[in-house]
């Protein structure tokens, strides 16, 4: 049962950048983002109703989950669509989610006090490589520095939001902390997308013109149930019974999942990409791989904690 929830979880994940895609056809960043967190936080409202009902989260927690949400989850699910309706391609911005472990790494240094080892911080480097050489193959492509920032922003997001839940949030209950953070989104991005003048001002209008509403409401409700809701539950479950290790291992199938979808839509796919994309799921595993003698030091390390190995729970692609 294990492998065909992460088979489920490697398949949408990976999938979410073209539904994304598809959804922008009719929908404006805001209206895709909140469509994607109301619908995921409704499923996970109802299995926490059901088969999750005896968690509780506390009320002092509270504060942190509604700032993880904002962070993890409103602000990245505005700014993907925003980047994949510019018409540079979806599976582009799919293979920049190869870069939350390592910056989960980077994040886990100041926020958990947590220092790399040396094997870790070479990864991290050459890591760090391969990320400019596929942003300078972006550039190449037209897409200017404004927008790669952006890019890289949302796993940084990511990165932030696993590692604050590591540092405060670490035995809150998974399914009830992933409701909250998706309906505090839901609640921030709602006014907005039912506003077309914010949407205006925030310059994040809908397309003109809009076209394909069929396929966009079905790509939009796929994203938000399967592809958000579904996954992240999945997810979670599959950390509790099988270990983050195992569940982190989605990281190297996503943007490859993504990448064969943009080969589907017929997007251009250069060898500077691959390159790029398998240098940096070679340093995360060169990151990942255990420590074969325990490091013997007073300072902790990376290998003495899970927090650093950069799985992407409860935010996603």
């Amino acid at each position: 049962m294990a492998y065909v929830q992460f088979a489920f979880v490697c398949l949408f994940f990976g999938s979410n950048f073209i539904l994304m895609d598809r959804a922008t056809r009719w929908f404006g960043p805001f209206e895709v983002g909140f469509g994607r967190v109301a619908s995921a936080a409704l499923l996970l409202g109802l299995l926490w109703m059901t088969i999750d009902r005896r968690q509780r989260v506390k009320w002092r927690e509270l504060p942190a989950i509604l700032a993880i949400g904002v962070l993890a989850n409103g602000y990245p699910y505005v700014v993907q669509p925003t980047l994949i309706s510019s018409g540079f391609g979806h599976s582009f911005f799919g293979m920049t989610v190869a870069l939350n472990p390592l910056l989960t790494i980077l994040v886990s240094i100041p926020l958990l006090g947590i220092q790399p080892t040396k094997r870790q911080l070479i990864g991290v480097l050459g890591g760090l490589a391969f990320v400019f050489l596929l942003m300078y193959d972006g550039n190449l492509r037209g897409i200017h520095l404004g927008m790669l920032a952006a890019a890289v922003t949302v796993p940084l997001s990511y990165a932030i939001g696993n590692t604050w839940i590591r540092r405060s949030l670490n035995d809150t209950p998974p399914t009830a902390l992933a409701f909250l953070m998706l309906a505090t989104s839901t609640v921030l991005l709602g006014p907005v997308a039912a506003s077309p003048a914010l949407q205006a001002t925030l310059g994040a209008t809908p397309p003109e013109p809009r076209h394909d509403f069929a396929l966009a409401a079905m790509g939009l409700t796929m994203l938000g149930v399967t592809g958000t809701g579904a996954c992240i539950w999945a997810f979670v479950r599959m950390v509790q019974s099988q270990g983050p290790l195992f569940a982190g291992m989605v990281t190297y199938v996503v943007p490859v999942i993504a990448m064969l979808w943009g080969l589907f839509d017929n997007e251009k796919i250069t060898t500077q990409q691959i390159i790029a994309i398998a240098g940096i799921l070679a340093m995360v595993t060169l990151v990942q791989a255990p420590s074969r003698k325990p490091v013997e030091t007073s300072t902790e390390t990376l290998a003495d904690d899970e927090s650093w190995r950069g799985e992407p729970l409860p935010v996603d692609a």
